[in-house]
């Protein structure tokens, strides 16, 4: 149900940051990608720092190692030309979403994660129009290569497990309830803060009204 739910209570500001890359648009030039590669990797590293620092990893059974994005964003930087001093100087966004709980954090990671599937997309895209492969610059986009799906898969699995585990509380709805609001409001905070860093004049987002649970029960 989680999965569903986070979907349609995320959509508004998906569509919002979705709506606004440039990333496909056909006069999309190489130093504006590179500008935008930056831009990425000054919302990463900071938020990634963050993530590595966290003590939910163990209760959440998940291996976060493999997962960072920043390396790929380095890489792709150097390789668009840019150096280290360039990469030490780059602005880092200091309005990152709160993640306090191993809830917030799952709904963070779905997201990012979620990220990697649309980035297949873009990396044709930027071979076609630019000619940029993972090597010379499209690394982040290309995700986990062909281990993009399998990785989304399993990260699916764990969220479902972790959001309708049942904890041993009497009231268990109730508990599995806060569980998937804190998750929702995890991804839709991660949404809000990465739009704003990459479009700081944007309008704020319009979110769906909230729907009952019952609502959101698959068929």
């Amino acid at each position: 149900m989680i999965l569903k739910r986070i979907k349609l209570a995320t959509s508004a500001c998906h569509t919002a940051l979705e709506d606004q890359l440039p990333l496909m648009h056909s006069d999309l030039s190489r130093e504006e990608y590179r500008q935008f590669v930056g831009r990425f990797f000054g919302f990463y590293a900071p938020l990634e720092s963050l993530l590595r620092a966290s003590n939910h990893w163990q209760l959440l059974a998940f291996d976060y190692a493999t997962r960072q994005k920043t390396p790929r964003l380095v890489q792709d930087l150097l390789a668009l030309g840019g150096s280290a001093a360039e990469l030490a100087a780059t602005p880092r966004c200091t309005n990152l979403p709160a993640l306090t709980t191993p809830e917030q954090q799952l709904g963070c990671l779905y997201v990012i994660e979620g990220a990697t599937l649309g980035g297949r997309i873009i990396t044709r895209q930027l071979q076609t129009q630019l000619g940029l492969t993972p090597e010379s610059g499209g690394a982040l986009f290309d995700g986990y290569g062909t281990q993009t799906g399998p990785h989304w898969k399993a990260f699916c699995t764990l969220l479902t497990n972790n959001a309708d585990q049942n904890d041993g509380h009497s009231a268990n709805h109730c508990a599995t309830e806060n569980r998937h609001g804190e998750i929702v409001a995890g991804a839709n905070h991660t949404f809000e803060a990465l739009t704003h860093w990459l479009f700081p004049t944007s309008p704020p987002v319009r979110k769906p009204p909230r729907i009952a649970a019952h609502a959101l029960q698959p068929a």
